[in-house]
């Protein structure tokens, strides 16, 4: 969204915005590519983004605008990955992945302490059923080279 259509976030409540950043995103319905506005509104913070096809969306982006503060403060630009995984082809977000571009670091490292369990929860986001193998490290120093990588330039 440009400047100029900041004017256009109606407010829901009659308490004045404070637009915080402009930003791209996409549309959930057909991904394309699109400008975005973040601004908070009655203490939380929304983004608001226009798909000419899909219409306009507005969605909380943090629930309270003092703790989306405090986030970004430990928000730092990294340089980017030694060893990308991917290729840019088409550029964000269409070549998602750790490619070329990626450059934010480790915010938040999830490190899987084993992998031993009933395979059955519907959440698991580490999949551990298709592993294959049992992992789990004897002692806390077998897993630190996987803490360590968790925040180098070099994705292993």
């Amino acid at each position: 969204m440009l400047a100029s259509q900041i004017k256009n976030i109606t407010p829901t409540s009659g308490v004045k915005l404070q637009v915080i950043k402009e930003t791209k995103t996409i549309c959930p319905e057909c991904l394309k590519v699109l400008d975005a506005t973040i601004f908070e509104e009655d203490n939380k913070v929304y983004i608001e983004k226009e798909c000419t096809e899909h219409g306009k969306y507005r969605e909380i982006y943090w629930s309270d605008y003092e703790q989306y503060q405090r986030a970004e403060t430990l928000r730092a630009e990294g340089t980017g990955l030694d060893n990308p995984r991917t290729e840019t082809k088409l550029g964000c977000p269409y070549d998602c992945g750790i490619c070329p571009e990626h450059k934010s670091h480790t915010g938040l490292a999830i490190i899987d302490i084993t992998n031993r369990c009933n395979l059955t929860c519907p959440v698991c986001f580490a999949n551990a059923a298709a592993a294959g193998y049992v992992y789990e490290p004897t002692s806390f120093c077998e897993g630190l080279p996987r803490i360590r990588r968790s925040r180098s330039s070099e994705w292993a």
